[in-house]
């Protein structure tokens, strides 16, 4: 009996020192990963945090020398009262400016009470006005900022490569974003 329980309380101390080894062991690993996980969950960042205008957002009135056709400005306050898509495009996009020309011919076919605004981010005007030319766009409400990629315009909506298009409300709220002729058909 005696060295049954002999057996036995070594038995269980050998498993106290293997716990207490293996706990040993790995408690440098547990807390290296828990203090890493501390650290970058606080540094962790949404694509879109700080890039651009949101929906419910109201979006800010610019006024711009846009050269147009007809060579007037652009003011966003003059389309108060109704309803807008504001679509940023550049004719060397390809995915932009078919997408311009899918809400263009969607907004005139099912909601001509919606105003599509088109801005365009060409620097070469000529381009502008024979890009519209052959995708059969109308002139009216279609702006080109020759300054790119370096106008302010850019700059404030944050596009780095990537236009974008908004629908306003009649107060100039945004409404949605990432505009398409199916999201429009839903939201409309």
């Amino acid at each position: 009996m005696t060295l049954f329980l002999l057996l036995f309380f070594k038995r269980e101390r050998i498993k106290l020192v293997l716990t207490k080894t293996f706990f040993m062991k790995y408690v440098n690993f547990y807390l290296t990963v828990i203090v890493l996980l501390i650290f970058t969950s606080g540094s962790t960042t949404k694509k879109n945090a700080s890039s651009g205008y949101y929906p419910g957002e109201q979006l800010p009135n610019f006024t711009i020398s846009i050269t147009t056709v007809n060579d007037t400005q652009f003011d966003l306050n003059d389309y108060k009262g109704k309803k807008v898509v504001l679509n940023f495009w550049a004719a060397y996009d390809a995915a932009s400016r078919a997408k311009n020309v899918q809400l263009h011919n969607f907004l005139k076919e099912n909601y001509p009470e919606v105003t599509l605004v088109s801005i365009s981010l060409d620097e070469n005007q000529n381009v502008f006005e024979k890009t519209l030319q052959l995708d059969n766009i109308e002139m009216e409400n279609q702006f080109c900022e020759v300054k790119g990629t370096q106008s302010e315009i850019y700059r404030n909506f944050r596009l780095k490569g990537e236009f974008k298009s908004y629908l306003l409300d009649e107060n100039g709220v945004i409404a949605a974003i990432e505009l398409t002729p199916e999201k429009l058909q839903n939201l409309l």
